[in-house]
């Protein structure tokens, strides 16, 4: 860890083990872990981060070298991949026909 930093219930100490553990086995590789947490746990961990607006959904910290990503549930949304059928696209344009689909 960077800095020699402390927290009252021993979140970023557990923190640093983790990602001490993870530079051990992976030592050429680059690393991110991403934690979502309950309201609770969440506001645990932000807590021991002074510089973080409470009002924030996400935030991440970089410890050894390992960037350390955590998110409120259920406030982040992955999105489905937009699925394009090129086939028949292609199969117009040889045919001559030109089709638009809305």
């Amino acid at each position: 860890m960077g800095k020699n930093q402390k927290s009252v219930d021993g979140v970023i100490e557990k923190l640093a083990l983790i990602t001490d553990g993870i530079q051990t086995l992976f030592p050429n590789g680059k690393s991110f872990i991403v934690f979502e947490l309950n309201y609770e746990d969440f506001k645990k961990v932000q807590s021991n981060f002074r510089h973080i607006d409470s009002g924030f959904n996400q935030f991440k910290i970089d410890l050894s070298g390992i960037e350390v990503v955590f998110i409120l549930e259920n406030t982040f949304k992955i999105e489905e991949p937009v699925k394009i059928s090129i086939f028949g696209k292609l199969k117009s344009f040889i045919s001559g026909k030109l089709t638009v689909k809305n």
